[in-house]
């Protein structure tokens, strides 16, 4: 005979059917892929078509591919206001979506430009240590001549001019911390992509650990409002830097997404405010192997020749290395038409508007129109931006407020609850069913956020309260559990 152990009050019978953690997400809003243009949604639909990924996955890369080789080129101008073009991304998919080999096609381009600049940089580079070395040379003989008066001196020391060093021709970076991206800027291009098709990499690594996160989201932020940043370092150099632009991409898996959409710091700072997030349905399970060569199809070398053409026109900087873009502006419609979506948001603001729950991204939609405008102007060759890109790019700003409604709410689960759903998986992995757990064997081997009692027993009080488990007895153990079979 065992002892009878009294059972709190929250062990008493769950309901028949158990109550869900966190509320299962709406379905994904589809895509627009036609408002990426004739070029853009042409190579979406060939990309699509063999390598059979998600298509908003797919268009977010051209998107982002798009916006990179554009920012350089222009700054967009409203009454006034001028705005960089760059754009933040964020693609959620789980593993096996293809995101690399989406990445791969949509910047192929672009890496292959960086591999040749590369190569010649190479050259450069040792030709420039050999002139160094002869300027130092030179200026120590002159420096050292007593017999040269001050005018002479200079004349001297000017016949052998100081070599410049030649640029890194760096365009895309995937894992750096704020001070790499600094130096990127600063030392190489200053236009480049902040690009990883593993996202987690960059949001789990250096750069944003808890002593690091406030200081690069305040970084990123600051490249995305205006294309500048402060530099402060004990000898390495310090200064206020300018004329740069930054695209981010980055393709994440929702666990890893739902850590920084919950993050209070990304959405009090604005980080999140500035990126466009997507988070299509998959289509694993649906693909079937495509005999096409993607790279020979119209659509795909078409995206590729304009792509190049713009890696080819040469930038319009300054003799600090800085850009310099023109302002683009808006024709007499597009601007009407810019407008029209600007109050319609405004509208929506309130604390009954439709967009009041992701308000910091609703009031900084107008600022993103007009930035992917730009963008598809700049694409497109036009010189100016017109009705039908705003049209275009406040179609896709729509698709992002409507996936910001349905993921940024799943977001802000609370910790406790995202614990017990953890515990949850687990138990139905490592135990299964009908099977009674002490509740030492929980703590002990489970989970490592509950290797103690009093954590176990608060989780299991969560579970039990959602009548995902039931308290049960055991031969030997005061406290034990057993999961409900659904």
């Amino acid at each position: 005979m065992h002892a009878v152990v009294e059972r709190p009050r929250w062990a008493e019978a769950p309901t028949p059917e158990p109550l869900p953690l966190t509320r299962e997400l709406d379905p994904a809003t589809p895509f627009p892929v036609q408002a990426l243009g004739a070029v853009g949604a042409a190579v979406v639909e060939q990309m699509h078509a063999v390598i059979q990924a998600p298509p908003a996955l797919i268009g977010q890369s051209i998107l982002a591919a798009m916006n990179q080789v554009a920012q350089p080129f222009a700054n967009v101008i409203i009454d006034g206001r001028v705005s960089p073009l760059s754009e933040f991304f964020l693609t959620l998919g789980e593993s096996g979506e293809r995101k690399s080999a989406v990445d791969a096609w949509a910047l192929a381009q672009v890496r292959e430009r960086q591999r040749a600049l590369m190569a010649r940089y190479r050259s450069d580079r040792d030709a420039h240590e050999q002139a160094a070395l002869i300027y130092e040379a030179h200026t120590k003989r002159v420096l050292a001549d007593k017999k040269l008066s001050n005018e002479a001196r200079q004349a001297r020391l000017a016949e052998v001019p100081r070599p410049v060093a030649p640029v890194m021709p760096l365009f895309i970076v995937s894992e750096p911390s704020t001070e790499a991206i600094q130096r990127q800027l600063i030392m190489g291009q200053p236009s480049i992509g902040l690009v990883n098709d593993e996202g987690g990499q960059f949001l789990g690594g250096f750069a944003m650990s808890a002593e690091k996160r406030l200081g690069t989201l305040t970084t990123l932020s600051r490249l995305w409002d205006r294309g500048e940043f402060d530099r402060v370092r004990v000898g390495d150099g310090a200064g206020s830097y300018y004329g740069r632009r930054l695209t981010l991409h980055l393709m994440v898996q929702p666990a890893v997404a739902s850590s920084l959409l919950a993050d209070p710091l990304a959405r009090e700072q604005g980080f999140l405010a500035r990126c466009l997030i997507s988070f299509p349905r998959s289509t694993a399970g649906q693909r079937r192997y495509a005999e096409q060569d993607l790279s020979q199809t119209q659509g795909y070398r078409r995206y590729a020749e304009r792509v190049g053409a713009l890696l080819e026109q040469p930038w319009p900087l300054t003799a600090e290395n800085e850009l310099d873009p023109p302002s683009i502006g808006l024709s007499a419609s597009a601007k009407a038409a810019w407008v029209a979506f600007y109050n319609d948001i405004e509208r929506s603001l309130g604390p009954e508007g439709r967009l009041a729950t992701v308000r910091s991204l609703a009031s900084k939609a107008p600022e993103h129109v007009a930035r992917l405008a730009g963008t598809f102007a700049v694409f497109d060759g036009d010189a100016q931006i017109d009705d039908s890109h705003i049209e275009r790019a406040a179609l896709l700003m729509q698709h992002y407020l409507a996936e910001a409604l349905r993921l940024w709410g799943a977001g802000q689960v609370s910790a406790e609850l995202k614990l017990a759903q953890e515990v949850l998986n687990w138990l139905r992995d490592k135990m299964g069913p009908r099977r009674v757990i002490p509740m030492a064997e929980i703590y002990r081997n489970g989970p490592s956020a509950i290797r103690s009692a009093s954590a176990a027993r608060k989780v299991l009080q969560v579970l039990v309260q959602h009548g995902w488990v039931t308290p049960a007895e055991h031969p030997t153990a005061k406290e034990a559990f057993q999961l409900v079979a659904v």
